[in-house]
């Protein structure tokens, strides 16, 4: 995807830029960090989501996606 550009979903997946009253969408994170044998794992979904919502909302990255700030800057 173009940095600064849209993608619509309703027009198929065009790029669009967006307007300037257009702004992302604001809304609060919870992570859990579990540990298991092959390595870490770490899964971000909204705070205070029901359980249906869980089921479906989810992102989860493993210890070798994991970047460490100090060196991304």
């Amino acid at each position: 995807m173009t940095p600064g550009c849209v993608a619509d979903a309703a027009s198929g997946g065009d790029l669009r830029l967006p307007r300037e009253t257009e702004t992302w969408p604001e809304f609060d994170l919870a992570c859990r960090v579990e540990e298991y044998d092959d390595g870490v794992q770490c899964t971000i979904y909204p705070d205070g989501a029901d359980d249906d919502t869980l089921v479906t909302t989810w992102l989860t990255a493993e210890d070798d996606a994991f970047v460490d700030l100090e060196s991304a800057r």
